[in-house]
Formats: structure tokens, C-alpha cells, sequence
């Protein structure tokens, strides 16, 4: 299949399309090759990356992934979460871009394929517990 460079397309995902979404860890999302930068939207919201195991079925049989999740928040999301609490991923998009597929003797382009990307500005909230909906705004 071939793309044609049309920039990056996002995909809304339904929530009903997990079984179960459980935090695992949050974190700052630091910029690439720092070690203490957090990196930010262009507005100045702080971006986070929360590491949640995904439930869901797949060829009727239940399958479990982990999934490293972008969230844009000024208040620190760690505030409403434990590692293992079930949460909810609000407004969660999946963006796909082209990439160019270099031949390794050449250097020359290929062809392209789909490379995917996780953008904010996904919320999350936790589930059950005191039963407050922490929701956190992008």
C-alpha cells in the first residue's frame, strides 16, 4: 500500500474498545535527549506519558498490551492516580503519519509506510475508589 505525504491523520479510538485500561506508572514526558526538560505544547501545557496495560478482544480471544499514552495537563495528573487503578482514557486519538522507507545499500526512498504516533491532548480519569471523576483537562 502505498500513502501519499499528506501529513499526519488522527483516529478517534472508543473507549468501549478496552476491557479494562489500568495505570501502571505517570511520569513527566521529557524532551528527547534530556534528562530533566519536561516538553510542552505549544501553548505551554505541560505534556505527561502514562504507561497503562490495555485490555481488549482480539480474534474472540481477550489480549492484553501496554500503551505509552500522552497527556497535556497543567496540574500533575500523578495527584489522582495509583499504579494498578483502573482509569479511563477520555478524547484518546491515534495519529498516523508517512514515513519514508530508505533502501540500506542506497539511501534512497522506497515507498511509505504508516509510523504511529500517540498526540495529546488525551485526558484520563480514574474509576471507582472514592468514585470522584478526576478528570484531567488538556
Amino acid at each position: 500500500m502505498r500513502m501519499s505525504n499528506q501529513g499526519p491523520m488522527n483516529f478517534k479510538i472508543d473507549p468501549t474498545s478496552f476491557t479494562m485500561v489500568m495505570v501502571m506508572d505517570l511520569a513527566p514526558k521529557l524532551k528527547f535527549g534530556s534528562d530533566t526538560d519536561q516538553e510542552c505544547l505549544r501553548n505551554g501545557t505541560p505534556k505527561w506519558v502514562a504507561q497503562v496495560t490495555v485490555g481488549f478482544q482480539a480474534f474472540g480471544r481477550p489480549s492484553f498490551s501496554v500503551l505509552n499514552v500522552t497527556i497535556a495537563s497543567h496540574e500533575d495528573p500523578r495527584h489522582g492516580f495509583q499504579p494498578g487503578m483502573p482509569c479511563e482514557l477520555v478524547g484518546f486519538e491515534v495519529g498516523v503519519m508517512d514515513k519514508t522507507i530508505k533502501d540500506k545499500n542506497t539511501g534512497e526512498g522506497q515507498g511509505r509506510r504508516g509510523a504511529g504516533l500517540l498526540p495529546a491532548p488525551t485526558r484520563s480519569r480514574p474509576i471507582g475508589g472514592s468514585g470522584r471523576k478526576n478528570e484531567q483537562a488538556a
